[in-house]
């Protein structure tokens, strides 16, 4: 996608957003998930009360995410899930269960590229909380990963029951849910009129800035910017926790008929959705599905995707079709 001028993307809007020329810009953000956070904000000085509020109900809600959905915190809930007998009702919070419940409907719809029951299959693999010995998993250990848990997870109410081998592993989703929930408070605190919300790179946008301006984002590793206003980002790639064995790359995203990192031809992947959460979950599924597969679904699913595709020792950038409507 190298050419002389950059590739613009303007994504569809449902309406035309409200220009609020008195609005002040301001931004903050920390650290959450082992990355960072940041909001950028649009305010009417009349209406908004400042960003001391609003910066503490953020790091509150990155907080509660965390201490309910950590696979690496030992009293996460979802730890207590994962440690729980085999058939034993596990009463799960009500936040925990909503991402789940969307974790099982790409699951579904993917048919499994996307998996949130690969934690031993992370943790064999050494990107998980447990030390594993220098080098790669015996073949025996490999083949004797559980497979297709996440078919027999059955959320109730309040609760879940533990299917036999299936533990939990939300990071797929977790952190795009974050950024969906970060962008709620934005949007239900006074006087905000537009905002920003970026995660450890998954993005979403909504309102303009008082110049007209909507959010401009630029897409890693291309000369692509896309206009977030109502829309969300999320990009997965294969080196962005890796680690090299014998000259070959062994990805943490892992393919779940194999239990091992993938081999697929897509070493990133850039998905755009109303939902951050469904474009984090869905950008690691295309990589999973590889090129033909993940073409073909983003075809039937109408979904925007930028695929990066190794062809021999170039890598050359793939726009879905209705990605390329967006850039005209």
């Amino acid at each position: 996608m190298t050419s002389a001028h950059p590739t613009v993307l303007i994504p569809d809007l449902d309406a035309p957003p409200d220009l609020q020329r008195t609005a002040h810009g301001l931004s903050f953000g920390g650290e959450a998930f082992a990355t960072t956070w940041r909001v950028r904000l649009c305010a009417d000085p009349a209406r908004f009360a400042g960003p001391d509020r609003l910066r503490g109900a953020c790091a509150t809600k990155l907080a509660r995410i965390d201490a309910e959905m950590s696979p690496y915190r030992e009293e996460s809930d979802l730890t207590r899930f994962n440690r729980a007998a085999a058939g034993d009702v596990v009463p799960l919070p009500a936040l925990t269960l909503q991402v789940l419940q969307g974790a099982l409907e790409i699951a579904a719809l993917t048919d499994g590229a996307f998996d949130p029951c690969l934690l031993p299959a992370v943790e064999l693999w050494g990107f998980g909380a447990r030390a594993v010995p220098e080098g790669l998993p015996a073949a025996a250990d490999i083949a004797a990963l559980p497979r297709g848990g996440w078919r027999a997870l059955r959320p109730q109410t309040g609760g879940l029951i533990r299917p036999e081998g299936a533990q939990l592993d939300l990071c797929g989703v977790a952190k795009g849910f974050a950024v969906d929930a970060l962008s709620d408070l934005c949007r239900a605190e006074p006087g905000v009129t537009a905002a920003l919300v970026e995660i450890g790179g998954e993005l979403k946008g909504w309102g303009v800035q008082p110049d007209g301006q909507p959010w401009w984002v630029g897409i890693e590793h291309t000369d692509a910017r896309i206009a977030l206003c109502g829309w969300a980002a999320a990009t997965s790639g294969d080196g962005r926790r890796a680690f090299v064995h014998a000259g070959r790359l062994y990805s943490h995203i892992l393919d779940a008929e194999t239990g091992a990192p993938t081999t697929s031809d897509i070493t990133s992947a850039t998905v755009f959705d109303r939902a951050c959460w469904r474009a984090d979950a869905l950008a690691t599924a295309l990589i999973v599905m590889g090129e033909t597969r993940a073409l073909t679904f983003a075809a039937e699913h109408d979904l925007p995707c930028l695929l990066q595709v190794r062809d021999g020792d170039a890598i050359r950038a793939v726009l879905s079709p209705r990605l390329e409507d967006w850039a005209g």
